[in-house]
């Protein structure tokens, strides 16, 4: 009895082989000859143990030629622009304070909760532009829509140094915010429709981590630019800040429109080869991922999006990342104020929470790349929420030695990273369906800054400082809450993984059994 291939199968088949035919033969070419780390020797030995350690660290040198080729220049171009593109834009996020109180509260004779107020219209923007900009970059190609938005936004961040009044402020603040809205968002979505599962995770958390370093250098940056620039050309300190972060984001969104490969769908980036777009397209679909368009957005797709657990569930574990990293107040400098210690050390010895949280991230996402954790992510997470919360634990106990203090106020930014960690978990738990993917990747960042309002007014009031006991029990609360959503997660991506393989399993069968139409077959 005649039988014809699976579907699926004959497809994968055709896709392989006509990717293959177009390699260059010197990349599948056998060699027999031992490679410079299979030899005998110390040398050799060395060049072993550092391969060892490339697999921890980065990626499998084991890798064909024209995929680490790929690699790297996917890693120069695209990781270059966006961490630059994320810290600029975390630095004009950040400026207003460092602004404000350098000479622009007394310029524009700002009072009461003004710069409070300025807060929530940047909010209210960048909370509206998030999901219109993820559907957008659906039809518009990313390296179009998202560098527009960035040098928009770079424009009016200098259009800030030559305000007159509070209510302009507000209205470039507001317009701002629904320019730099879509470029989080955005990004995560991008970066996850080009590397594997076990390359994704120490690239988002890098560029996650630029997010630290822009607020650490904006208080370098207003000190030097009040230092130095203070009434140059008629401008103050403060209007000098904005002019500097303009310049910085303005030609970063300009690259944009070069170093942005787009989707591998249908990116033109003049950097990657036909070759290497289509290897990326390969390496998504072995393992597992639709492609863009596959489900495309239409009238009813919010509705299908509403009926899967991913939409309920996600969101609020974005809730509970945010909540458990005790942010919301410079807790360790008001302690640091209250004690009696030196400006300078008020200043500084708090920098060491961010350099923690930047290097924890960073190791974590490798870690979770690498053979020991093969890309699960929920023993990183549950790693860094452990830490944090045995800080604030100690914290909110209080009455403890001054060195326990401190070393709670510093490993309570373990869980900095999570973000990073948690968005790369993002792919495998919805990997049949690209376009949900950069859907709630919005809708988590959405619902955790509208949170956040209410939590630092319910939980984090200055007038607790500087114990802030309520503020880090909440913290701890949601960090076992955090970790218990962990474990759910991986038992849903588990249960879903068993069904989609049992549904192709099932598939491939029932076109096994199919009767052949024998006349169709006829040439």
């Amino acid at each position: 009895m005649e039988r014809k291939l699976p579907l699926l199968l004959l497809i994968s088949a055709l896709r392989l082989s006509l990717f293959e035919s177009h390699i260059d033969p010197k990349y599948t070419q056998p060699n027999d000859s031992p490679k410079p780390w299979e030899k005998p020797g110390f040398k050799a030995k060395a060049h072993r143990t550092w391969r060892n350690i490339q697999r921890y660290i980065w990626d499998d040198p084991d890798k064909p030629a024209i995929e680490k080729n790929f690699l790297l220049k996917l890693d120069f171009f695209l990781l270059t622009y966006t961490c630059l593109g994320y810290f600029c834009k975390n630095l004009d996020q950040q400026n207003i304070n460092n602004a404000y109180v350098s000479g622009m509260k007394e310029a524009l004779n700002m009072g009461g909760s003004q710069l409070t107020y300025m807060g929530n219209v940047f909010t209210a923007g960048y909370v509206i532009g998030q999901l219109p900009a993820v559907i957008l970059s659906t039809k518009i190609r990313p390296s179009i829509l998202v560098s527009t938005l960035e040098i928009l936004w770079a424009v009016l961040t200098f259009c800030c140094a030559s305000v007159k009044s509070v209510p302009q402020l507000y209205a470039l603040r507001f317009l701002i915010g629904l320019c730099e809205g879509g470029f989080f968002p955005v990004i995560i979505y991008l970066i996850s429709s080009w590397y594997t599962k076990v390359e994704r995770g120490k690239r988002v958390t890098i560029f996650y981590a630029t997010a630290t370093m822009a607020g650490m250098f904006s208080g370098y940056l207003q000190a030097a630019a009040y230092k130095n620039l203070n009434g140059v050309m008629g401008h103050a300190g403060w209007q000098w800040l904005y002019i500097i972060c303009g310049i910085i984001s303005l030609p970063v969104g300009v690259i944009g429109y070069f170093f942005n490969p787009d989707f591998p769908e249908n990116s033109q980036a003049f950097y990657l080869t036909s070759d290497e777009t289509a290897l990326a397209r390969q390496r998504l679909l072995r393992d597992g991922y639709k492609p863009l368009g596959a489900s495309a957005w239409d009238k009813t797709k919010i509705f299908r999006i509403m009926k899967q657990w991913q939409f309920w569930i996600l969101p609020l574990g974005y809730f509970f990342v945010q909540s458990s990293f005790p942010s919301a107040q410079p807790a360790f400098a008001l302690y640091l104020k209250a004690t009696h210690h030196t400006v300078y050390q008020i200043n500084v010895w708090p920098t060491g929470q961010s350099a923690i949280g930047v290097v924890v991230q960073i190791v974590a996402g490798m870690l979770s790349d690498s053979p020991l954790l093969n890309g699960r992510r929920w023993q990183a997470i549950t790693f860094m929420q452990t830490g944090t919360f045995i800080g604030v634990i100690i914290i909110a106990v209080w009455n403890v030695p001054e060195g326990a203090k401190f070393f709670a106020y510093y490993i309570s930014y373990m869980c900095a990273g999570v973000p990073g960690i948690y968005y790369s978990w993002f792919p495998e738990l919805m990997p049949h369906d690209h376009e949900m993917r950069g859907f709630l990747t919005a809708l988590s960042n959405i619902v955790s800054y509208i949170n956040q309002i209410w939590v630092a007014d319910a939980v984090w009031r200055t007038v607790e400082a500087p114990s802030f006991r309520p503020g880090f029990i909440f913290a701890a609360v949601t960090g076992v809450c955090m970790v218990l959503l962990t474990a759910g997660l991986h038992f849903l991506q588990l249960r879903d993984t068993s069904k989609r393989g049992k549904e192709t399993r099932e598939a491939a069968q029932a076109d096994v059994e199919a009767p052949v139409d024998t006349e169709k077959l006829e040439i």
